[in-house]
């Protein structure tokens, strides 16, 4: 992932060079502004003012207000996914999580994350010749039951990016609706959560998601809702892998409204989708996002269309030229932020109106 010092290093070493410059030149700013924020002038002034809430805003019991929604949004999540995962307990997490990311791109990922040192990671360090799909991912791989680097790119890979939004719904939903917008200008945790959730919602694709871990073609909306009803989400419960998936969707899309409303103190318009958000509050970021799929859609594909093959051939024998390959479309796919996806710099914000 590009939200560590070793992806945006990654990245200036190995990006384009009109993207190595741009993330150059985003990190210089965040650092010249929090420097400049923390620095003060020789009479005790500040060089940039800190942002502060607005007048008639009660700043401390907003950030309160921010706290307390984490706090259900903290719950819901071990609600819906459990503790760690157990790979000697089969009731340790959601089955029906477990069981649908079984089909997302585990092999892509593994070979595109191989480690330098896999005896201290529990990783691969090097992939014999001519091993199975089967041996290589296992029967039944649980999805938290790895590195944390693995889950987070299973999660992007599959299309989802299910764990950056999945509990966000219950704990915005905690907080009165009109109220979300204020706790958004007074909180600055609540600004970069939400430009981060508005920024992994823009980046999630449910055609590639049913693609890649159902086979199918996206359904129709008819479709999709009836599906999506028929989710149970205790986590022993057994759903479909079709019901699973068209409840995230429309779980997406219930936070993504909450999202909108939060960042630009307006209800969702018509034609709204998951990209709403951070087209309308972050138009910049938005269009680098733009940029970066529309040129990587067919490596994003062709992981998609191999992943769904091997889900159905789990003895299919993966030899050099398949393990080059499918690092090759790993790397073509990676769903990386934006530059400027990961920083914390206020001033990227547009100012609320």
């Amino acid at each position: 992932s590009l939200l560590t010092i070793q992806g945006h290093q990654m990245q200036i070493l190995f990006s384009p060079s009109s993207i190595a410059l741009h993330t150059l030149q985003s990190l210089v700013a965040q650092n010249l502004h929090a420097r400049a924020q923390t620095e003060l002038k020789p009479n005790g002034e500040h060089y940039v003012l800190p942002r502060r809430a607005p007048k008639g805003y009660n700043e401390r019991k907003n950030i309160e207000k921010f706290h307390s929604a984490c706090d259900v949004m903290r719950q819901a999540y071990f609600d819906y996914i459990g503790d760690l995962d157990d790979p000697n307990e089969k009731q340790s997490a959601n089955d029906s999580f477990n069981q649908l990311f079984s089909n997302a791109p585990w092999i892509s990922v593994i070979l595109g994350n191989l480690s330098s040192r896999p005896s201290k990671r529990g990783g691969y360090g090097t992939i014999d010749q001519n091993i199975t799909v089967r041996d290589l991912k296992g029967e039944n791989p649980k999805l938290l039951d790895n590195r944390a680097i693995t889950v987070e790119r299973v999660s992007a890979h599959s299309g989802t990016h299910f764990l950056t939004y999945l509990s966000i719904y219950e704990g915005l939903k905690s907080i009165n609706y009109d109220e979300l917008h204020e706790i958004y200008l007074c909180s600055k945790s609540c600004r970069d959560f939400m430009r981060n959730t508005a920024l992994s919602l823009h980046m999630t694709d449910f055609d590639i998601a049913w693609f890649t871990m159902i086979g199918e073609t996206h359904p129709d909306r008819n479709e999709l809702i009836s599906l999506a009803k028929n989710f149970n989400p205790n986590r022993n419960e057994k759903n479909t892998n079709k019901e699973t998936l068209a409840w995230l969707e429309l779980y997406a899309y219930d936070v993504a409204k909450l999202v909108h409303k939060c960042i630009l103190n307006k209800d969702p318009p018509e034609n709204f989708d998951l990209r709403s958000s951070l087209s309308s509050g972050f138009a910049n970021l938005a269009q680098q996002l733009t940029i970066r799929e529309q040129s990587n859609e067919f490596g994003r594909y062709a992981q998609a269309d191999m992943t769904n093959f091997m889900n159905k051939n789990l003895d299919f024998v993966l030899g050099k030229c398949e393990c080059l390959t499918l690092q090759a479309c790993y790397a073509a796919a990676d769903v990386v932020n934006a530059p400027e996806g990961g920083l914390n710099i206020e001033l990227t914000r547009r100012q609320s109106v």
